[in-house]
């Protein structure tokens, strides 16, 4: 009797888990999840990408060593082990599991750079879109009948449209500065439409890294003459506003593995278009994705066409059809299901 009271006890504990990432902007939703249902540690560990200068090469063994340390101690007293972003972090990881469960997660670059695992002691692996887990399976046909896809999560609660939305002429681009998300080519599809509607403005939105490409983009801008009709808003402090403000936002990006920021802006109430990266049709109907300037400038004008109504009708119609990818069921108890799995099997 006592044995089984003891058994009762055991069975009752929570796994416990281990979550590494070096950034939390995704994976920062699931904490709560996390914690009804396992003990969570949660680890930031240091993104060590290679050297890009003299004084990198000084430091990067110092940075390298942080780096083992703090993984190889996050991997310690745990019995689940989940790495956000399949970078190096999951190499160093496969290596010192030991006996622990190890699932790890792949937002977008890491399947065109996958790191020097060993995967057969992979788990499981979650992806975002199912076109990621056709392409992954072909490059790691080991991984056959482990890898599984869950959708990034929304919290609608928080990003909502406003009360009275109304047309503000305004069209965003969301996200990083940099070359794959075509900036570039925004501003000229944008110059272009800007010639039939005088009254839009385009707003960039987010920081940039690369400062040539910035420069190069506002040598764009003053080239096209459409200085007084674009704004380079920087980092926002209020982006559900900025979004709320918006009628459209837009991706030209090369590649992406949901662009959130496209369905971030659905939820408050703009019409997200967006170029034909592989994988969006899994997320937008053919209604809202486009492959040149010529079909941009169409499904502009398309939207603005309509009066207010039907632009509020369109939205919602959308958001009905779109956003219940990212609720239901719930990417965050599937998450944690899916990790109760692994450890139970």
């Amino acid at each position: 009797m006592v044995k089984d009271i003891i058994m009762s006890e055991e069975q009752r504990k929570k796994p416990k888990l281990s979550v590494l990432f070096s950034i939390d902007n995704f994976i920062k939703p699931f904490k709560q999840t996390f914690t009804d249902n396992f003990e969570l540690s949660w680890n930031k560990i240091p993104y060590t990408p290679p050297p890009a200068s003299l004084w990198g090469y000084v430091f990067f063994p110092y940075k390298l060593l942080l780096k083992k340390i703090k993984t190889l101690k996050s991997l310690t007293k745990c019995d689940i082990v989940f790495v956000e972003f399949a970078d190096e972090t999951l190499a160093l990881s496969s290596k010192w599991k030991g006996q622990k469960k190890l699932v790890t997660r792949l937002h977008r670059y890491e399947l065109f750079k996958l790191p020097k695992a060993n995967w057969n002691l992979v788990d499981m692996v979650v992806v975002v879109n199912d076109w990621m887990a056709k392409n992954l399976e072909e490059k790691l046909p080991q991984m056959r009948g482990k890898i599984v896809t869950i959708h990034n999560f929304i919290d609608f609660d928080y990003w909502r449209p406003p009360e009275n939305r109304t047309k503000s002429n305004q069209i965003s681009i969301v996200g990083n500065i940099e070359p794959r998300k075509g900036h570039d080519k925004a501003l000229v599809a944008f110059s272009k439409i800007s010639r039939e509607n005088s009254e839009l403005t385009l707003n960039i939105i987010g920081r940039s890294k690369d400062v040539r490409y910035y420069k190069e983009l506002e040598q764009i801008v003053k080239d096209l003459k459409i200085q007084n009709k674009v704004k380079f808003r920087g980092f926002s402090t209020d982006l559900r506003r900025d979004l709320q403000e918006s009628d459209i936002i837009i991706s030209f990006s090369q590649h992406e593995s949901t662009h959130l920021t496209l369905f971030e802006g659905l939820s408050c109430g703009a019409w997200p278009l967006s170029i034909n990266w592989a994988g969006v049709e899994e997320f937008l109907p053919l209604e809202n994705i486009f492959s040149n300037n010529s079909e941009f400038l169409e499904k502009v004008r398309s939207f603005y066409s309509l009066d207010g109504n039907e632009r509020n009708k369109s939205v919602k119609s959308l958001s009905k059809k779109t956003l219940v990818k990212f609720s239901e069921p719930d990417p965050r108890e599937q998450l944690s299901n899916l990790l109760l799995d692994v450890f139970y099997k």
